[in-house]
């Protein structure tokens, strides 16, 4: 399974009744194991086995339920994290409620806001995402439709969460939500997360796509990744200057950048993957005219090398083996 959840305690007692197992049970020779000793150990083993997976499977139960019903508003979110982190700063160090307490009132204006409470909800379902991959044991190749999904409703409120991005930018598998439960789950090529645009893309909602059946909707979240991308820079970076009249005039240097090196780096990167894909004619037409509008950027001559390599592999590998040949009957 990829779902692993990690309990130190129950490990601790594992090791305690195995060894108690051990001295009760082992025969008098304690340098060798007899065939009865070896089914005493089995059979305790299977024994605390079952016991560990009922302890876990019912945390985890916990843990998903209470999460489904947080996730239904962000109060109700608010509320869980609230718990959640009260066990872990305070309950499970010895500190007193009334800490707690103080705490709570000092952070009332943050814990109040609106931007915070979306924020944490937003966190809370990515984990419940994450949860949902690593139960499908590492197959996440329909998962990314609800990935997408997840972004657009970040997207359409980016100008309200951008106080808390930092809340959206962490791993949430490590989050207070997560550690409150004990849970350490692990999915292999699963986002962190839900701020990991490029990840999602690449390892969740681009690899699917990837045959000539579905060209439409490869290139389809292409685009959607491009605006994606796009938008967060231009609504989380703030403009240096405004100018009357002109409402674009005085863009943010980081939307500046993305829209003069990023993009173009992504829509070149956006045809080569549709070529390789199945759709060499079309992605070479839009590849010659990318090339014809972007000649100034900075990755053009690697652009046109690649281009090059796509449309005659054969002749551009003869080509890079000739100098080395050359060379050789030269020396």
């Amino acid at each position: 399974m990829q779902l692993l959840i990690l309990l130190k305690m129950a490990h601790v007692r594992v090791l305690i009744l195995v060894l108690g197992g051990m001295a009760s049970h082992l025969s008098a020779d304690p340098a060798t194991l007899t065939e009865a000793d070896r089914i005493a150990l089995e059979e305790q083993l299977e024994r605390i086995q079952k016991q560990s997976n009922e302890r876990v499977g019912g945390l985890f139960k916990r843990a998903i339920q209470d999460y489904r019903s947080a996730i239904q508003s962000d109060d109700a979110t608010m509320d869980l994290y609230l718990k959640c982190y009260e066990k872990i700063r305070f309950t499970d160090e010895k500190r007193k409620a009334s800490e707690f307490r103080e705490w709570k009132r000092r952070n009332k204006e943050r814990l109040s806001s609106a931007s915070m409470r979306m924020a944490l909800r937003h966190q809370l379902a990515w984990l419940l995402l994450s949860i949902e991959a690593a139960r499908r044991d590492g197959d996440i190749s329909e998962m990314g439709k609800r990935a997408v999904e997840h972004l657009d409703q970040i997207m359409k409120n980016a100008e309200v969460l951008k106080t808390h991005r930092s809340i959206l930018s962490q791993n949430a598998l490590g989050s207070v939500f997560a550690k409150a439960y004990s849970l350490n789950i692990r999915v292999k090529d699963w986002p962190q997360s839900t701020m990991d645009i490029a990840q999602i893309y690449d390892k969740v909602v681009l690899p699917p796509l990837r045959m000539p059946s579905r060209i439409d909707s490869l290139r389809s979240a292409w685009k959607k990744r491009i605006l994606h991308e796009g938008h967060l820079i231009e609504k989380w970076n703030d403009r240096e200057g405004t100018t009357i009249g002109k409402k674009d005039a005085m863009r943010a240097p980081e939307f500046e950048k993305f829209l003069s090196e990023t993009r173009p780096t992504l829509l070149w990167k956006m045809e080569m993957d549709c070529f390789n894909a199945g759709d060499q004619r079309q992605s070479a037409l839009q590849m010659l005219k990318h090339l014809e509008a972007n000649l100034s950027h900075k990755d053009a001559p690697e652009w046109i090398k690649q281009f090059q390599g796509l449309i005659n592999p054969e002749k551009h590998d003869g080509e890079n083996a000739k100098p080395s040949s050359e060379s050789a009957t030269t020396r």
